[in-house]
C-alpha cells in the first residue's frame, strides 16, 4: 500500500503549488495544442499536462517535496507516452 506522508497545511505552499499547477494546465492547454507541428504528435503537450496535474495535485493532498517531484515526474512521462502510444 502506498505511504502518503502528509504535511500541516500551509496556505502558501499548498497554495502556491495548486496555482502553478493551474497555470501549468492553462498553458499546456493554450499555448501548446496538442495538434501543433511543435509538439511532436503531443509528446510535449503529454509531459506539460502529466506535469502540471502532478504539480497541482501534490499541493491539494500536501505531499513532501520528494512525493511532489516523484509524482510531477512520473505523472508528465505517464501523459507523454500516451500521447504516443495509440493503443486503437
Amino acid at each position: 500500500m502506498l505511504n502518503l506522508d502528509r504535511r500541516r497545511r500551509d496556505l502558501r505552499r499548498d497554495g502556491a503549488r495548486f496555482l502553478v499547477g493551474i497555470v501549468g494546465l492553462l498553458v499546456a492547454e493554450l499555448v501548446v495544442p496538442a495538434a501543433s507541428f511543435l509538439a511532436a504528435d503531443g509528446v510535449v503537450h503529454g509531459f506539460l499536462f502529466g506535469a502540471s496535474l502532478g504539480v497541482l495535485l501534490s499541493g491539494v493532498f500536501r505531499a513532501t517535496a520528494r512525493q511532489a517531484l516523484s509524482s510531477t515526474l512520473a505523472l508528465g512521462v505517464g501523459f507523454a507516452l500516451g500521447a504516443v502510444v495509440d493503443l486503437f
